[in-house]
């Protein structure tokens, strides 16, 4: 499935860079994205020996569980039409986790000790068409896909009320998602070399339905641009394991180039 996104990204922006005038006609910006989540998840799980856990995250603190971030953004304007392709990968590691239930052989009311370590890439990939063009604000109407592989590791440590009970265990999954999504972005001058910038989109598919929502202000420069915002990118998954619901929220700063 990951294949079979890199190919569509590969063909979409091939049939751009084939056109004869693509140098001429095609604007192209490319920008290195920072942004910051929270991770809240709900995962679900099988232990040995039958049953269900169901565990929760709420990090107060995940920068310090960021191990590894790549974001980047690629798109390309020629007249109306328009492509962009966005990219996110996030590794978490060994962040604090709350067991909302244990169903098995044994009912186990106390949560000792249990962490969650989550990898998650991200791509969408999306054409648009300009709805407005005027002076000082643009919007595109954008449709596309979005893919999205999450690795979870659940590593739990579970006590009776007066530990005459103990059980601990792990458990490892990782899971594709392909979504079609539908929405908007755009831009709106405030003056001078000021800006707000919007995207928006909304969809399912593998997932019961997933939206993402940005905004922020940026500044442009005579090389490219800054925008400083936040951004919320948020999943409901289908009754299986091992993801019941997952969200990535925070501010984000993006530099973009353009040529």
């Amino acid at each position: 499935m990951q294949c079979g996104m890199k190919l569509v990204a590969a063909a979409v922006f091939g049939l751009v860079l084939s056109s004869p005038a693509a140098a001429e006609d095609w604007s192209w910006r490319a920008a290195v994205n920072l942004w910051l989540p929270s991770v809240h998840s709900t995962t679900n799980f099988e232990p040995p020996g039958g049953g269900n856990i169901s565990a929760q995250t709420d990090p107060e603190h995940y920068l310090s569980n960021l191990e590894l971030t790549f974001m980047g953004t690629l798109e390309a304007r020629r007249g109306p039409w328009s492509i962009l392709a966005d990219v996110v990968y996030l590794s978490f590691g060994d962040y604090e986790t709350k067991v909302r239930s244990f169903d098995g052989p044994l009912q186990i009311p106390v949560d000792s000790a249990t962490e969650s370590d989550l990898k998650g890439f991200v791509t969408t990939i999306v054409g648009g068409y300009a709805l407005s063009t005027r002076p000082g604000a643009q919007m595109d109407l954008v449709a596309g896909a979005r893919y999205a592989r999450l690795k979870v590791r659940l590593d739990w440590n579970l006590a009776g009320p007066v530990g005459a009970v103990s059980t601990s265990g792990s458990a490892e999954s990782s899971k594709d998602f392909v979504d079609a999504v539908v929405g908007v972005r755009g831009k709106v001058d405030l003056g001078g070399n000021w800006d707000l910038r919007y995207y928006a989109d909304a969809g399912a598919g593998s997932s019961r339905f997933t939206w993402q929502a940005a905004a922020g202000v940026g500044y442009r420069f005579g090389w490219g641009d800054v925008t400083l915002g936040y951004r919320h990118l948020a999943y409901e998954m289908h009754n299986d394991r091992p993801i019941a619901d997952m969200t990535f929220s925070g501010p984000q700063v993006s530099a973009g180039f353009t040529f």
